[in-house]
């Protein structure tokens, strides 16, 4: 790292060719990260009076300021035009090269036109070359593209491109590898993941929307997939049994709720005999050692929904690129002596009925087949009879939480 305003000489190692063979990962661990400042000269006293009233640690401040500096600064062409580009931890910002004005000359049409993006929306970078047809690798350099992770409308989320222009391969080297540093320092993102595509989902369309909008994204960030098309019903349940999860920063399923609910299953059921917990008597399941990505391609995808707020592949696929996480409440299902499953939601009744129903017509298209399940469980509604306990959370006088058991019948 160098200071502003200082000039170095680096010879950048040179990166896999980005449009050819994918960018290999960075190693483990690596990634970058600003030097320590300078100790405050700052009392103790004077510093807890600070944080009493609400301001800001001073080391809290003075990284934010480090992160804020420049790290480079060079000259590209972005869109049609030449551009002082700045480079700091935090950001990168560019605005156009203004000439200079002319004595008595007028100020109009040389405002500021500053624009920015932040590094933690940048998912992936690449060096951009020219190639003849054929040619799979080498080519002319023509500068450096940042691939964006972008809020569209609403929960929607898309991937947009900024192309920095610059024929000097030493200038276009420097600049990648400080940008690779950058990006290999968010800790959550994945580098590799294990995949599961249900081949069967919905319009057995799944394998297509894998190899379409999923594979290309995820080989643009540099992830590395573990690819398993399921075979069967239990077949991602039981591979999560034997593989070894160490290796992987994530698991994937691609398909429906049903898929979905067989890799969460399969996944809480791995971590349980990990910590050699005993299935049958679960009373604080351990947590999964790896989170799970749901992409949605099935006939019903209200977990996909529910975790990203949209049913958009894209969307889905740049949650898991950026390694955004959110929290999932899972509940265990269990006979008085067995565990059965985990999952996310249970049906009893009319509407359990109608959907097993529905599940042994497969082989009728969707519409179809919903409408004929819920008329055939309709005409033949009769009354289920069922007790329901559960335990409550209540404190006591003395703000202690204690349960208390209680039980609803109903019919």
């Amino acid at each position: 790292m160098h200071r502003p305003g200082r000039r170095i000489a680096w010879a950048a190692e040179s990166p896999e060719d980005p449009f050819g063979v994918a960018a290999a990962a960075a190693a483990a661990g690596a990634g970058w990260k600003g030097s320590d400042g300078a100790p405050s000269s700052r009392s103790s006293s004077s510093t807890e009076e600070e944080r009493a009233k609400g301001a800001p640690p001073v080391r809290e401040a003075e990284a934010r300021d480090e992160d804020e500096q420049p790290l480079l600064r060079g000259i590209f062409g972005v869109g049609k035009r030449s551009c002082d580009v700045v480079l700091s931890a935090r950001r990168l910002s560019w605005s156009p090269i203004q000439p200079e004005r002319p004595v008595g000359g007028s100020n109009v049409g040389l405002t500021n036109e500053e624009e920015s993006v932040e590094m933690k929306d940048v998912f992936s970078v690449k060096l951009k070359r020219r190639r003849f047809a054929g040619q799979q690798k080498g080519g002319l350099l023509l500068g450096i593209t940042v691939f964006v992770c972008l809020k569209k409308e609403g929960n929607k989320l898309k991937d947009s491109v900024i192309n920095l222009s610059n024929l000097s391969e030493d200038h276009c080297y420097l600049w990648f590898k400080h940008l690779k540093e950058i990006l290999n320092g968010f800790p959550n993102r994945p580098k590799s993941l294990k995949v599961f595509v249900n081949p069967n989902s919905h319009r057995k369309e799944a394998a297509r929307i894998y190899h379409e909008q999923v594979a290309p994204l995820f080989k643009l960030a540099d992830i590395r997939a573990d690819v398993t098309v399921t075979e069967y019903e239990g077949h991602a349940l039981k591979l999560l049994k034997e593989c070894d999860l160490t290796s992987f920063h994530g698991v994937v399923c691609i398909g429906g709720d049903g898929t979905a609910h067989e890799v969460a299953h399969g996944l809480l059921l791995r971590a349980q005999m990990d910590a050699r917990r005993d299935g049958d008597d679960i009373i604080a399941p351990v947590k999964a050692q790896v989170p799970l990505g749901i992409i949605p391609a099935g006939s019903t995808n209200i977990l996909a929904y529910t975790v990203n707020g949209i049913q958009h592949t894209v969307t889905a696929t740049l949650h898991i690129i950026m390694g955004h996480v959110q929290s999932v409440d899972v509940c265990t299902f269990s006979s008085p002596t067995k565990l059965l499953r985990f999952g996310f939601s249970s049906m009893f009744g009319f509407g359990s009925r109608a959907l097993a129903l529905a599940e042994k017509h497969r082989w009728m298209p969707s519409s179809q087949r919903k409408d004929f399940a819920v008329l055939k469980t309709l005409a033949s509604l009769k009354p289920e009879y069922c007790e329901l306990s559960f335990l409550p959370l209540e404190q006591d006088a003395q703000g202690e939480d204690t349960k208390q058991q209680k039980r609803l019948k109903s019919d």
